[in-house]
């Protein structure tokens, strides 16, 4: 027996109605907490006069930096993530940020993620809080089972990481209808990006592509180079301005592969996470293959292309309404630069056509999805 089944009855499980504090955890990367983004709203809707606070790791503390269901932040260092010299160092940082949580004497933590931690378990049962809600474990983990006291049983068919990570709520009765990504962007966030354009004199009334020049190798995920740079002149042929982007420590790379072009293409990256969000924000259409930053613009009301080889889109498919997603088998590279053009013209005729209609009616149908209306 699981301890969840002795909590969940009786007195203890109405007791969660009295809950004051909530800490919400989550220990992985920057697409799996804007995926989360829906549960700080869930919570805040059944519990509007809790303190709400989040636990992240430095990699994803932009991503709830602002947001308004949130009451406190969180946030330590992992030790593989090397911003001190030494692992201990590290554990040290974590072991005081773990402290200060304790000292908050939380009501309620909740391990938020897909599948059952270890990692994550471990850290809600570091919080102290008497109710700890996450995933109940599979057989090879029960020995973790103490980490948690209150369980949910893991969603067995493929759903998408934001129903995912919804899912653990309904044990504790958390209405999950409203499904919203959310990302706070910034007054400067928005004049940097502005900027750019200005710098690179592209127009705001006409449609703008951001190219993301993105690539995991340790993962098998990855579009060939070759691919966007043919990718971008095939949208310069057509007169589409074009915008590439990129990870900071790609950043050279790309430059390079970028001056063999005719076209000066005009090259965006940041070690902000939401310069960046607010960069996508400004153009009409986002290309990428599956991971962060495709999460970034569906959270920001960018439509995406997006490219998915061994991931399961069902599961990771960018959030929302207005996306295309292109699959071919288990590798990127069988999609081919006519794939991602097709799908992409044909997404930019078809939000032309609806502002088309959104002006004739005068009704606000163009560039509608479940997370609010585009921004171009």
């Amino acid at each position: 027996m699981y301890p969840a089944d002795v909590l969940l009855s009786g007195e203890a499980l109405n007791n969660l109605g009295r809950i004051r504090k909530i800490l919400v955890v989550r220990n992985d990367n920057i697409g799996d907490v804007v995926c989360t983004t829906p549960c700080f709203e869930a919570l805040r809707e059944s519990f509007p006069e809790a303190f709400i606070a989040v636990l992240v790791c430095r990699l994803t503390e932009e991503v709830v930096a602002g947001n308004p269901f949130l009451d406190k932040i969180y946030v330590y260092d992992k030790a593989k993530h090397g911003r001190y010299k030494s692992v201990f160092t590290a554990w040290w940082k974590q072991f005081k940020v773990l402290l200060d949580i304790r000292s908050q004497h939380f009501d309620l933590a909740i391990g938020i993620r897909s599948e059952f931690s270890p990692s994550l378990g471990w850290l809600v049962y570091a919080s102290g809080a008497p109710h700890r809600l996450g995933l109940k474990p599979p057989k090879k983990d029960k020995k973790f089972s103490f980490f948690y006291n209150i369980y949910a049983e893991p969603l067995k068919q493929p759903s998408h990481e934001v129903e995912r990570s919804l899912h653990a709520l309904r044990k504790i009765g958390v209405d999950i209808e409203k499904k919203r990504l959310f990302l706070k962007l910034m007054a400067e966030n928005r004049k940097q990006a502005l900027d750019f354009f200005s710098k690179h004199h592209i127009q705001r009334n006409k449609p703008v592509v951001c190219v993301n020049f993105s690539r995991r190798l340790e993962e098998g995920r990855y579009w060939s180079y070759e691919n966007y740079v043919a990718l971008i002149k095939r949208f310069l042929s057509e007169d589409i301005q074009t915008v590439a982007s990129c990870a900071p420590d790609e950043a050279r790379i790309v430059e390079g592969l970028l001056k063999v072009s005719d076209h000066t293409i005009p090259l965006y990256w940041s070690r902000s996470l939401k310069n960046f969000a607010a960069l996508i924000e400004e153009c009409s259409l986002f290309v990428t293959i599956d991971g962060g930053p495709m999460h970034i613009a569906a959270a920001v009301g960018t439509p995406v292309v997006a490219l998915f080889g061994k991931i399961d889109p069902r599961v990771w498919a960018p959030w929302g309404e207005g996306h295309t997603v292109l699959r071919k088998g288990n590798d990127h590279n069988l999609i081919s630069v006519d794939d991602v053009f097709g799908a992409a013209i044909k997404m930019l005729r078809d939000r032309a056509a609806l502002k088309v209609l959104e002006h004739r009616s005068g009704r606000g149908l163009a560039g509608m999805t479940k997370n609010g209306p585009f921004t171009r």
